[in-house]
């Protein structure tokens, strides 16, 4: 089966709208070209449980306070769960969870990631800033500072909510009131959490299967995982599996049908990246020279560069961690060779 968007028309930012498994979707403002994630409201126990909660800003506020006096949420929250810690998925979680008395769940490694993300340089030590320059020949507090990350994460996310009770790996999820079973994923996010309902075959994707973008794959320092692409590689084959009637809520797009076509594009895109890098790497190639060969094209400003370093790096370390790339270090710099093509 092909990718097949379902005709269905999006909600209007700040309000509700009924779809499958009488779920409501609600859409919130993002900043940026991403313009709205979804988040869902399912049927929980006694009310309603939220998964994910938008950026904390004052146009996400607003769209909450509207959200709050609606009918979907006459009977409060019952839960919030999190799919994993980026801002626009946990960013309101605290502020929500203090106003409808609700605990946040995510999974263990969501949790760590979203501590690591409020510490100063997303929780990298002095050594683990030296030993990644030293590796990658990349100066990760420098790409940190001039993206003003600090500031920037310091102002859309509400704070670090009570820990509720981890999701685990193949949980079937207690407060909601349809048996959603948990699996975890990797590679996009430590602990990215997708949600399955099997017998209305729907599943909430969060940011691991997206129909028109594909999600940054990053390896900076403090990361909990060595090579995060090959990790989010593994996630797209294990959600290529879902049946083909399969209805995919992402947080960022249109709904659709046509998981493991999706996952083909995906996967077919990164092993892309993974030859130009191979093929511009003949003669070496310092990683700054990746970065323009592979995103020249694009405004990089202080966060896009970040993001974009991060994003070659792990293409980087998936072919050197195969053999595909030789690191040749000289004069305190760090350049790329590629000495094997057959790694991809």
């Amino acid at each position: 089966m092909s990718l097949q968007y379902l005709p269905w028309e999006p909600p209007a930012i700040g309000a509700a709208v009924p779809i499958a498994a009488e779920l409501q979707w609600v859409r919130l403002p993002v900043p940026g070209s991403l313009g709205h994630i979804n988040v869902w409201l399912a049927p929980g126990r006694r009310g309603r449980v939220l998964i994910d909660t938008g950026m904390h800003q004052p146009d996400t506020e607003a769209a909450w306070d509207a959200l709050a006096a609606s009918a979907p949420l006459a009977g409060g929250l019952d839960a919030i769960l999190v799919t994993h810690h980026h801002p626009d998925h946990f960013g309101m979680a605290a502020r929500l969870a203090r106003r409808f008395g609700a605990p946040v769940r995510m999974s263990e490694p969501a949790r760590a990631a979203a501590e690591r993300a409020q510490a100063p340089l997303g929780g990298a030590t002095p050594q683990g800033l030296a030993d990644y320059r030293e590796r990658w020949g990349v100066d990760f507090e420098e790409l940190f500072a001039k993206a003003e990350a600090r500031e920037v994460l310091g102002s859309i996310v509400s704070g670090l909510p009570v820990p509720g009770p981890a999701i685990r790996e193949g949980e079937v999820i207690a407060e909601l009131r349809d048996p959603w079973r948990a699996s975890m994923h990797f590679g996009h996010a430590d602990g990215h959490v997708c949600l399955h309902l099997d017998q209305a075959a729907v599943v909430i994707s969060g940011d691991q299967l997206l129909p028109s973008i594909s999600s940054n794959v990053s390896l900076y320092p403090g990361l909990a995982a060595e090579d995060p692409l090959a990790d989010y590689l593994a996630s797209l084959r294990l959600l290529a599996q879902l049946p083909a009637e399969t209805v995919v809520l992402p947080a960022h797009g249109q709904p659709f049908r046509g998981a493991a076509a999706r996952a083909r594009q995906l996967l077919d895109g990164h092993a892309q990246r993974l030859r130009q890098i191979l093929a511009g790497t003949g003669e070496p190639r310092t990683t700054a020279e990746l970065v323009a060969a592979l995103f020249g094209g694009r405004r990089l400003d202080g966060w896009n560069r970040l993001l974009a370093y991060g994003e070659t790096l792990a293409h980087i370390g998936y072919l050197h961690g195969r053999g595909g790339l030789e690191r040749l270090a000289a004069g305190g710099e760090v350049r790329w060779r590629a000495c094997r093509a057959d790694v991809i």
